[in-house]
């Protein structure tokens, strides 16, 4: 086992080390932050979520997550446009190429899994992320 400091409402972690290596951080009642045992493969890529360690794709609608990816990886309109009018201008296919890059490159957000979101993966508002989740 590790030692993490877990965020209180977001579950986010920011600092693992090994257990006795930790710093002090304030632990009063009204802390927000907490030290807390984690597995040893846990990274900054998982979340605690009412007591329980996930990793954050566990929590995400992947479908979201590829529609965003693949938003980006096309750039702006503006961007797309130019690229189709020096195409125009220079015969070349340097926006045909591109797209061809991100449709094999970014998967397409119908290829994701469908999203069921499951309540005990949904913090709890108002309660901190160590807390588990109320019966």
């Amino acid at each position: 086992m590790k030692k993490a400091i877990i965020h209180g409402e977001s579950g986010m972690i920011t600092d693992i080390c090994e257990i006795g290596d930790e710093f002090q951080i304030y632990d009063g009642a009204d802390a927000t932050m907490k030290w807390m045992e984690v597995p040893d493969d846990t990274t900054n890529e998982h979340r605690m979520v009412n007591g329980v360690i996930y990793e954050r794709s566990e929590l995400e609608n992947q479908q979201e997550a590829y529609l965003v990816a693949r938003t980006i990886a096309y750039g702006s309109v503006g961007e797309q446009l130019d690229m189709i009018y020096k195409d125009q201008i220079n015969g070349t296919t340097t926006f045909k190429d591109h797209v061809a890059a991100v449709k094999a490159n970014v998967p397409s957000p119908s290829s994701a899994p469908a999203f069921t979101e499951d309540v005990k993966k949904v913090q709890v508002q108002g309660r901190m992320a160590w807390e588990p989740y109320p019966n």
